[in-house]
Order: C-alpha cells, then structure tokens, then sequence
C-alpha cells in the first residue's frame, strides 16, 4: 500500500521553516524511496535521503505505519545534507 497520508510533528514543520524544506519534496522523498528507506536508531522508525526542486540533498525521518495504518506516515524531523 502506497503511503498517502502524512502527519507532521511541531518539531518538524518548525525544522522545514528553518532549514528551507518544503512539505511537498519530503513527502515525494519518502513516498519514492520509501522501499530504500534505512533504519533509523533515534526518535523515528525510518531514515530516507531525497533532493529538492532545486537539487538541494536532504535527509528526513519518520514513522510509519501509523497507529496500524500502512498508508500514513508521521514525518519526525529533516535536514540539509
């Protein structure tokens, strides 16, 4: 099942504003590498590297499932790489 839903943690949203991210290409990143996604030894189950629009590298963690749901993800932090 294809992850279509997202929930965004305050941690999150606030990193994205700081580090001029966008919502739209961290979700495309985990949606398109969701099946290359690495383990993630911290505060979120999954680690997923991704580019920009503007070709700028990043990686994202995040959780999923969601509370069983295998088409929600809960985005937990993102970063410039």
């Amino acid at each position: 099942m294809p992850i279509e839903t997202f929930q965004w943690t305050a941690h999150a949203l606030l990193r994205l504003d700081q580090r001029q991210l966008t919502r739209e290409d961290i979700e495309q990143a985990i949606r398109e590498h969701h099946d290359e996604r690495r383990a993630n030894a911290g505060q979120a189950d999954w680690l997923v590297a991704g580019t920009t629009h503007l070709g700028i590298r990043f990686e994202a963690i995040y959780d999923h499932p969601v509370h069983r749901d295998d088409g929600a993800a809960r985005v937990v932090s993102a970063w410039r790489v």
